[in-house]
C-alpha cells in the first residue's frame, strides 16, 4: 500500500511540475508589462524578423515596430473580449519592409481572445484562430 501511495505521489509530482498555467481572462493582461518578441503573425513564424513589442497592461496599450513604422494601439475589455482601437503610427514608406506591418494592422481588429501564460501571450480571433503570438523577453542578469 505504501508503495502505491509513493508511486501515485511521484506520478502526480512529475505531471504537475511542467504544466504552465494559462489564463483566458483578458483582465489578466493588466498584470503584464515588458518587452515581448513577436514570434508568430497570422499563422506565420516571423521570429527571425526581430520585432519587439512593448506590453503595458495597466494602460491597456501595445506598442512597437513591425517593419518600417512605430505604432501604439490601445484595447478595451468588453464582455470578456478584447477590442483593439485603430493603431496610431508614423507614416514612413520603406521599400520591402512593410509586408508584416500591413498584416499586423489588418488582424488587430479581429482579435477577441487571449491566452496568457508566464512566458507567452497568444491573441486569438473569435473563432480561436491564432493571430499573434508574443514571447516574453527575459531580462539578463
Amino acid at each position: 500500500m505504501k508503495k502505491l501511495v509513493f508511486i501515485l505521489s511521484l506520478t502526480f509530482l512529475f505531471f504537475s511540475c511542467g504544466n504552465e498555467t494559462v489564463s483566458e481572462d483578458p483582465s489578466d493582461l493588466k498584470k503584464k508589462s515588458g518587452n515581448y518578441n513577436l514570434i508568430n503573425l497570422d499563422g506565420e513564424d516571423i521570429s527571425s524578423e526581430g520585432f519587439i513589442l512593448e506590453v503595458e497592461g495597466e494602460k491597456q496599450r501595445l506598442s512597437g515596430k513591425t517593419g518600417c513604422n512605430n505604432f501604439v494601439v490601445t484595447y478595451e475589455i468588453e464582455d470578456k473580449q478584447l477590442k483593439f482601437s485603430s493603431p496610431m503610427s508614423t507614416k514612413m514608406y520603406c521599400e520591402g519592409e512593410m509586408e508584416y506591418e500591413e498584416t499586423f494592422g489588418e488582424i488587430l481588429p479581429q482579435i477577441r481572445k487571449v491566452q496568457i501564460s508566464e512566458e507567452e501571450l497568444v491573441f486569438l480571433s473569435e473563432e480561436n484562430n491564432e493571430l499573434l503570438k508574443l514571447q516574453k523577453i527575459k531580462k539578463s542578469e
